[in-house]
């Protein structure tokens, strides 16, 4: 990848799916795809307690508590969630522990 496109801040869905699994805090997928440009896809599997710290820090856009706070009620549902507009650099979702999908 090049340092330009590394570097480069990009807009993301952010997708989330609860796993199963037995547990009080079960495992979350989140998947973000970018929304214009080569539809690049990051993923990582986490309790959801995890993947909201990783969107926080990753974004460089304000993702506000409603947010998360409808996402993790439509999760407790076992229906899918999504937070529009993540923003943030190949670079930023690597060192959180993403990994790009398909690599």
């Amino acid at each position: 990848m090049s340092e330009a496109i590394s570097n480069a801040e990009l807009s993301f869905r952010a997708h989330f799916i609860r796993m199963k699994a037995r547990a009080n805090d079960p495992p979350v997928r989140v998947i973000l795809v970018e929304v214009a440009g080569s539809k690049t896809i990051y993923e990582a599997i986490g309790t959801w307690r995890q993947c909201k710290r990783w969107i926080s820090q990753v974004s460089r856009s304000v993702i506000l508590a409603d947010q998360f706070a409808v996402a993790e009620k439509r999760i407790e549902l076992n229906r899918l969630a999504t937070i529009h507009d993540v923003q943030a650099s190949p670079d930023d979702l690597e060192a959180a522990g993403f990994s790009r999908a398909g690599e």
